[in-house]
């Protein structure tokens, strides 16, 4: 026969327990904390809950909003990064409107190439000064200049159309300018005919001359501001003059016959003369598009 199992008393229960009285103490913690919060609480507390997957905790969502501002600036970093455009040395604007004013020392020879005037002689100092004013198209410039040459033995107006070139240097730069025109007399003084007049003579003949300029000049230029330019100039001028017949002047005396025979009163006359000019510059622009 199989035999029965053997029931342990409650003493030997007991003696079993004290040998485990950690254990037993750490079960009954347990099971009295079950009871006070009741079967939802205790399973919570007994085993923590684990989110659902494909879900992301609060502390994630935040974190995602982090990185993509960060992935933003990241991609925005190369575009500040990229080498810039290269900036504009010229200081000018591209189109403008400009004027200038020049006044300078000239030596003015009415004859200086070539002489069939009729007079004593035909050289001067004096000054000159003129206003210009046209288009600038970046470095190329197109315009009038109106200008007066002021001496002791004369005094020149000329209008005439101008050319220019600059070279693109700063902040000086050199301009080249050619200009072609129109030369006539203010006044002549009686200087320069002196000894063809009779003696005794009332009123000096009126002696009227003009003809055709042409020009050349450097300017330096120096960059004051944007607009704003100031430098020194050297130039010369041709000028072929054509003179007209003088009427001889009338005396209180009886005039000689060598005054009557005078080149000056007996027939025109012409010259190639020139100009030397040297002075100052001033330049501003208004620019346009």
């Amino acid at each position: 026969m199989r035999a029965m199992p053997m029931l342990r008393g409650p003493k030997a229960l007991l003696r079993g327990a004290s040998r485990r009285p950690a254990l037993v103490g750490m079960m009954s913690c347990a099971l009295a904390l079950g009871a006070a919060l009741g079967p939802a609480e205790g399973a919570a507390f007994a085993a923590p809950s684990t989110p659902a997957p494909g879900t992301a905790p609060a502390s994630d969502e935040a974190k995602t909003d982090e990185e993509k501002a960060a992935e933003e600036k990241a991609a925005e970093a190369p575009q500040a990064d990229a080498p810039k455009k290269e900036l504009d040395t010229s200081v000018e604007s591209a189109k403008a409107i400009y004027f200038s004013g020049d006044i300078a020392f000239t030596r003015s020879d009415l004859g200086g190439v070539s002489d069939n005037t009729g007079f004593d002689r035909t050289v001067a100092n004096g000054l000159l000064y003129g206003l210009s004013t046209g288009v600038r198209l970046r470095d190329v410039r197109f315009g009038v200049r109106w200008r007066v040459y002021d001496t002791t033995e004369s005094t020149l107006w000329t209008f005439a159309l101008a050319a220019g070139y600059a070279l693109p240097l700063r902040p000086v730069s050199p301009i080249f300018s050619a200009h072609v025109g129109y030369v006539f007399d203010q006044h002549i003084e009686e200087g320069l005919y002196r000894r063809s007049l009779p003696p005794g003579a009332i009123l000096p003949p009126n002696i009227d001359m003009r003809g055709l300029l042409v020009g050349v000049d450097v300017n330096a230029s120096y960059w004051v501001t944007q607009f704003l330019r100031l430098g020194v100039f050297i130039g010369a001028d041709l000028m072929f003059l054509h003179r007209d017949q003088a009427t001889l002047p009338r005396s209180i005396v009886a005039v000689p016959p060598e005054f009557e025979n005078n080149p000056l009163y007996t027939g025109t006359g012409s010259s190639i003369g020139l100009n030397i000019n040297a002075g100052l510059r001033g330049a501003f622009d208004i620019a346009f598009k």
